[in-house]
């Protein structure tokens, strides 16, 4: 460690040298959820333990006990201050910062000995700005401190509600004229940033050494000594806020000046990127360019337009690497991009040569292709809460309100009322801890007359137990026709059931789950409680996938269990594709239709979704590309908008358990910064999807290689005709794995049953194997609409 021979510090702020003594808590990386060590503090709970114990995370000391302390080492590793005397000064500042408005208040301390100096007596914090409070301050050494030696610093943290407490510095140093650095001012010239200062400590032997910071986090480098008051910096990067600070040195360094901030703004737009590349996947594109000759670039932003080099959406922003995997292009299409370089003034250059490239796969090999725009029920409001990227929007989709927030729930329709149910999850928008206020949220029942909405409340509480507490709710579609409801209450899993989505709710229990299983690590077994989603499956077994997307089923026909763990997460597991398997995934939905078992679950720190099929519900298959990701909001009259994350998938399902809509919970910022009594906030939107159509294979043998002709009889449905709708040139049969990339076998022709139609296909190039169990069609409508199907493939049926 650097310890300058004349400046002495004891904690904190060694500018332009390293830190002294972890005074920043920058030693030891602590990221979300931890509490990281320093070894140059020690941290204890007073009263209060609060979920997580004291401790470092993102360069910040933290608590959320009621009281903490937190204290250094014994401040002695400076060498010039072994012995301190009475009359000495110590100068001493902090940082701190408190979660959200509440009581929450911090001390500081200087501890000689047995002899404790509060210098700062539970400072009132302001809260919920994510803006840190300066304090700062003198305190004299008395004899009696003197005697003890070099002190010690003690933080002690005074919270409530389990609200974190932040400490982000802590700086101590010794007064000392002798070794007190110049007096430093900073201009603009048309040559650079010209440094200015005034010491009357210098004289004619005197040299000063000029050193700048790039940014917060990075050290500071020497850039030049002079002898001179003064110093222009032309070799510097355009917007950027460099810090500097001087010291003068006579044989020996002085302490550093002021710390001065400050940038040359310019207005010239930087060079476009060049050499725009492509690399194509089978539902994916990576761009990769070449970097912009400019010299004080930012980051780049990559847009997305049609074949035709028009409709341009900005897809991904504040990317300082050359590279881009777009994760949903629109498949079938030469999707055209181009990428724009932004520097530190804020400039944005012109845009790069356009780039044309088109994935191997197909449309409807995804299901997001599935997606389609939302219906617009009034019209588009920026009148309204949000971030500009979700603005405008129609806030009558789904469910909303300024005072709520909501996050997650099934729509169901009841047949009693032939309207749209959710039990939803919500908690007041402008309680103390804004989104993270979600531990304390209620179930409400709402109700629409439309499947995308407006959702009303019909009651505030969806059930009369626990006070209506719960959390990711999910409706279970029993065999005879009513419902059941799982809710998180205070961790644990709860059962109710109800004859009509309007209830009353009756409780039955609690979730029983065999936990004598070696296919999840035992501090992961809150996955099988959390955020689970379940089918009720033809033998009267209950199957349900957990949080990270592992199956359980009940070993009767008693929903409460118990539960035998069958399979584990889906994270690692080979069965997902490499680019998505190392996913942290959460959220799942689970359903059935006619055909298979649907899985569909959110990795969300990835900020997007995918998709398995199943025959059993037990074994999947990953379907190619993603379910969802943030750039698939968009409304039927052009207008996209694009939320921060979805989350909480469910979907709306049909008579025969077909996928009609998805809905997913919104927020238009990143949870940590929706606060009370802001203008941000979440909500559940709903999507429409394309329907799957209802096919049945008339062949009675196997199909394989040798099959030479395939039957699949497609049925009508509402605003669908076969007869009259269907685009055949189009159309292919096959496995998914070669329909997904246009292949498959080719129409024949066809045969009118009635109002069905049989279509009968050349068996050739079918290529199903003893791993599917099902066939697929693809293609689409006279209208241009994508044409979707699965099929059980003979001699296969769902199994439970």
């Amino acid at each position: 460690m650097s310890i300058l021979n004349a400046q002495i510090v004891l904690l904190g702020d060694n500018a332009p040298y390293k830190n002294v003594n972890d005074g920043d808590f920058e030693m030891v990386k602590g990221y979300w959820r931890q509490s990281k060590q320093s070894p140059f503090w020690k941290t204890h709970n007073v009263s209060g333990l609060g979920e997580y114990k004291m401790g470092i995370h993102h360069g910040s000391m933290f608590s959320i006990n009621n009281v903490g302390i937190a204290e250094s080492v014994v401040l002695n590793t400076n060498p010039n201050y072994k012995k301190p005397k009475a009359g000495d000064i110590l100068k001493w500042s902090f940082g701190a910062d408190l979660e959200y408005i509440s009581k929450g208040s911090i001390s500081l301390s200087l501890v000689f000995g047995k002899h404790e100096r509060i210098v700062a007596n539970k400072v009132k914090l302001k809260g919920s700005d994510k803006i840190i409070e300066h304090f700062k301050g003198t305190y004299t050494l008395t004899e009696e401190d003197a005697k003890e030696g070099p002190p010690f610093v003690r933080a002690t943290f005074y919270s409530e509600d389990e609200i974190k407490v932040f400490l982000h510095y802590v700086n101590l140093s010794v007064v000392n004229a002798k070794t007190r650095g110049p007096d430093l001012k900073a201009e603009v010239t048309k040559d650079g940033l010209k440094l200015i200062w005034e010491d009357y400590r210098a004289d004619a032997n005197s040299t000063f050494k000029i050193y700048r910071q790039f940014s917060e986090k990075d050290d500071y480098i020497k850039i030049g000594e002079t002898s001179a008051l003064n110093f222009i910096d032309n070799n510097l990067i355009n917007g950027v806020n460099y810090t500097y600070v001087v010291t003068r040195f006579n044989g020996i360094e002085s302490g550093a000046s002021n710390k001065v901030t400050i940038a040359k703004i310019d207005k010239i737009a930087p060079k476009p990127p060049t050499e725009l590349k492509a690399d194509i996947f089978d539902s994916e594109i990576r761009l990769h360019w070449t970097k912009s000759t400019s010299n004080d670039i930012k980051y780049y932003s990559v847009f997305r337009g049609n074949a035709n080099g028009e409709n341009f959406k900005e897809i991904a922003h504040k990317l300082t690497k050359t590279t881009f995997l777009d994760f949903t292009p629109t498949k079938a299409i030469q999707n055209t991009y181009v990428v724009v370089a932004h520097d530190f003034s804020g400039n944005t250059s012109e845009k790069s040569k356009p780039i044309k490239a088109k994935v191997k796969m197909v449309k409807g090999a995804s299901f997001s292709d599935l997606i389609l725009p939302m219906p617009i029920h009034n019209k588009l409001s920026t009148n309204t809460w949000g971030a500009a990227g979700v603005l405008p929007r129609d806030i009558d989709n789904g469910i909303e309100d300024p005072e709520w927030s909501y996050w997650g729930g099934r729509p169901v329709y009841d047949k009693t009322d032939g309207k749209y149910h959710m039990l939803v999850t919500r908690w007041p928008a402008n309680a103390t801890k804004g989104h993270w206020e979600w531990p304390r949220s209620t179930v409400a029942h709402v109700v629409a007359a439309k499947p995308t909405g407006p959702y009303k409340v019909q009651k505030d509480l969806a059930y009369n137990f626990a006070n209506g507490l719960g959390h990711n709710p999910d409706i279970i579609l029993l065999n005879d026709g009513t419902f059941m409801l799982y809710s998180l209450i205070n961790w644990e899993p709860h059962l109710f059931t109800s004859k009509s989505m309007n209830g009353p709710w009756k409780h039955i229990g609690i979730m029983q789950i065999d936990e004598n299983t070696t296919l999840e690590k035992p501090k992961l077994f809150y996955r099988f409680k959390r955020n689970l989603s379940g089918v009720h499956m033809n033998n009267g077994k209950f199957l349900f996938v957990t949080k990270g997307g592992g199956m359980m089923m009940s070993e009767d026909t008693n929903p409460l269990g118990p539960y035998k763990i069958l399979t584990g997460p889906l994270q690692g597991n080979p069965i997902i594709p490499e680019k998505y398997r190392t996913s942290n995934f959460e959220d799942p939905v689970l359903w059935k239709d006619d055909v298979q078992y649907h899985m569909m679950i959110n990795a969300f720190l990835d900020y997007r979704a995918i998709y398995l099929r199943s025959l059993d519900g037990i074994h999947w298959k990953f379907n190619p590309g993603t379910a969802y990701t943030p750039n698939n909001t968009s409304y039927e009259d052009g207008t996209q908008t694009h939320w921060y994350k979805l989350e909480r998938p469910h979907v709306l399902t049909d008579t025969f358990g077909r996928a009609t809509h998805l809905s997913v919970a919104v927020i238009d910022v990143p949870k940590r910064d929706d606060l009370a009594k802001d203008k941000h906030n979440s909500k559940n939107i709903i999507i429409p999807l394309t329907v799957h159509k209802r096919l049945e294979i008339l062949n009675s043998k196997p199909i394989n290689s040798e099959t030479k002709i395939i039957k699949v009889l497609i049925n009508p449905e509402v605003n669908f005709n076969p007869l009259t709708d269907i685009d055949f040139e189009t159309v292919r049969f096959g496995a998914p794995e070669e329909v997904d990339y246009g292949n498959g076998c080719k129409l024949l022709k066809t045969k009118k049953k009635g109002d069905k139609l049989i279509l009968m296909f050349d068996g050739s190039q079918n290529r199903i194997s003893e791993s599917n169990f099902t066939g697929k069609l693809l293609g689409s409508t006279k209208q241009g609409k994508l044409l979707i199907g699965f099929a059980l493939l003979p001699k296969r049926e769902i199994k439970d």
